[in-house]
């Protein structure tokens, strides 16, 4: 059974990664307006929201055997991660002030991981170390992940790669719900809305004060805010399952992985198309020009995603179904796994 504030979360998730990217573009043209400080102030809430509800949902599969872990997860993950770089770099190419290189990087992409779709393979990644893990003790895995969270967020150890730095960077919160997620997902939809409130402007009052009187990059400040923000992350998608008004939230978070692997696509022909041209925007053209661009993305995602989902295989699931099709446990190795 799915759990209406886990895919409520899940696709306020989505959206702010949609909007981050379409931040980032639009700066280039200058046309990110305010949303550009913002976009980048939210750094510490987007993906440890995003992975640590991937941990919410990790248990069960952790539990399986390797090999229904390959099957099942990482095959799907790679084969799409792959596929749709492949799609992204064949596409960028194409555009009109393509980046320099961009066709020669998807043959990278397995060593330096694609600046758009990296959550796929750090997913993939997290998901082994997870089952390869799963007899430790949680306070070692955790910490483990915590350290090195800590001092990759504060800068003091860098790959030199901005999705490899992130990764290692995200890794504690998909470790810490997945080792932590019976409690969680029964504690929080118990949250009330003074709750998420008070979770709310604490994390803006402590990411406020570290950014503008103190430093952000303090060793354990940034995974300390990551929490806060989780914490306020997880409330908000239970506030939103409980309104019917916002139940598109909701249904986004059912789809984040049609929204993921397409929404580079218009957003970086957006960029590429406006790059280039002497335009006098009016003023506050920014301000319309992010949220716009971020629903045109979210939208065009979705049609596809209506056209092409029980249709066609192999454009967002793996082409042959029997390969990836789940098995069913015996009674006493699901006994196991709920006792892990």
């Amino acid at each position: 059974m799915r759990e209406g504030w886990i895919d409520s979360a899940r696709g306020l998730a989505i959206i702010l990664v949609v909007l981050f990217h379409a931040v980032i573009n639009l700066d280039l043209v200058g046309l990110a307006g305010p949303w550009s400080r913002l976009a980048y102030t939210l750094d510490t809430f987007r993906m440890p929201l995003f992975f640590f509800l991937s941990g919410l949902l990790a248990p069960g599969l952790l539990a399986r055997p390797l090999r229904d872990v390959l099957r099942t997860r990482c095959l799907n993950l790679i084969y799409l991660y792959l596929l749709w770089c492949l799609l992204l770099g064949a596409f960028r190419a194409l555009l009109p002030h393509s980046p320099p290189g961009g066709v020669a990087t998807v043959a990278r992409v397995l060593v330096e991981p694609n600046v758009y779709l990296w959550f796929l393979y750090s997913l993939c990644l997290f998901t082994l170390v997870g089952w390869l893990t799963r007899r430790l003790p949680a306070w070692l895995v955790v910490g483990t992940a915590l350290i090195c969270s800590a001092v990759f967020a504060a800068g003091l150890v860098s790959t030199g790669d901005v999705p490899w730095d992130k990764t290692f960077r995200y890794w504690f919160f998909f470790v810490l719900a997945s080792r932590a997620a019976p409690t969680l997902r029964s504690v929080v939809p118990r949250m009330r809305p003074v709750h998420v409130v008070g979770l709310g402007v604490a994390y803006v009052v402590v990411l406020g004060f570290f950014l503008y009187v103190a430093d952000d990059r303090i060793i354990f400040v940034r995974p300390m805010l990551g929490l806060l923000a989780v914490a306020a992350g997880c409330g908000l998608g239970v506030m939103i399952a409980r309104i019917p008004a916002l139940d598109l939230v909701r249904h986004l978070g059912t789809r984040t992985l049609p929204i993921y692997v397409v929404h580079a696509f218009p957003i970086t022909a957006a960029a590429a198309i406006l790059t280039g041209r002497e335009l006098d925007w009016p003023p506050g053209t920014g301000l319309v020009a992010v949220p716009l661009l971020t629903l045109v993305a979210i939208l065009l995602a979705l049609g596809l995603d209506r056209l092409i989902t029980g249709r066609v295989r192999g454009i967002f699931d793996f082409p042959v179904a029997r390969w990836t099709a789940k098995r069913h446990l015996s009674p006493t190795a699901a006994g196991r796994g709920r006792e892990r």
